[in-house]
């Protein structure tokens, strides 16, 4: 059986997790990994979550278990401090590039994204990607040409704006189960561009939803059969601040097990999103 394309998609949401880039791309040039970061441009608010945990006590043990304060004055900006995203360690965003590794666009102020993108239209959601792809651009020295929606929002504004922007390819999904990159339905019509989706939760959410790092390697195993037995490609998709700031042992061992797996070559996302159209 033919080997099983699989990636890691780091998604960096805020100044915690540019500020510990560093350490990632250390661990994957050590395990010789070319992953696909997906970086959010604009103010960093995530700070400002911290409202939502005080107004539903329902979600206190998941806050206290993402150590919301671990980065010091990082974990209060959007607070205390006004800072932009990639203005945090640009030297960072210009190694990953360096060291081959892909940089595609994660929106604009992820915060406003993640709780306003329901009520937005086709044109605002365009004119903030545009904004995110000329900050980023500018910031990394390199050319993007793939999304991913914060939180995995998706209206069919945003898909219609994806399709007019002429993205490469997307990644606004995450399955349950094995999903093949698709091309997804607005209204009646097809978009353009493909959708390459991540396969399940991160290690971190898996630890907030009660999982223990047995259960979690156990489940992440299972996935691997699956996902080979189906010819998918397997993503695995993380945060800085949380896989590398609470649980990078854990993570680092995942990425070592798939490194020895036979069954499992590492592309980046944009790989997998060229292979796929070919044998479409």
């Amino acid at each position: 059986m033919p080997e099983t394309p699989a990636a890691i998609r780091i998604d960096v949401d805020s100044a915690r997790d540019v500020a510990l880039l560093p350490e990632l791309l250390d661990v994957l040039k050590h395990l010789e990994i070319k992953a696909t970061f997906f970086i959010t441009t604009g103010p960093d608010r995530l700070a400002l979550n911290v409202f939502k945990y005080i107004t539903d006590p329902r979600s206190y043990l998941r806050f206290i278990k993402a150590k919301p304060l671990r980065y010091g004055f990082h974990s209060l900006n959007g607070i205390l401090r006004k800072e932009t995203v990639e203005a945090v360690c640009p030297e960072a965003l210009q190694r990953a590039t360096d060291e081959g590794h892909e940089l595609g666009l994660h929106g604009y102020d992820h915060y406003a994204w993640m709780n306003t993108l329901q009520n937005m239209d086709e044109i605002k959601i365009k004119e903030l990607i545009s904004r995110g792809l000329e900050t980023l651009q500018a910031a990394a020295n390199a050319e993007i040409r793939s999304f991913a929606s914060p939180g995995f929002t998706v209206t069919n504004a945003l898909l219609q704006a994806i399709d007019a922007i002429d993205f490469d390819y997307s990644s606004d999904f995450k399955g349950n189960g094995p999903t093949s990159p698709f091309y997804p339905k607005i209204g009646a019509k097809r978009s353009r561009v493909l959708q390459v989706p991540v396969s399940m939760d991160s290690i971190g959410e898996l630890f907030t939803e009660g999982f223990s790092e047995d259960q979690i390697k156990a489940k992440i195993r299972k996935s691997c059969d699956v996902w080979h037995a189906k010819g998918v490609p397997l993503v695995i998709y993380a945060h800085p601040a949380h896989e590398v700031g609470c649980y990078m042992g854990l993570f680092s061992s995942v990425l070592q097990d798939l490194c020895e797996d036979a069954r499992f070559t590492f592309l980046t996302l944009a790989q997998i999103a060229q292979q796929w159209k070919v044998r479409s």
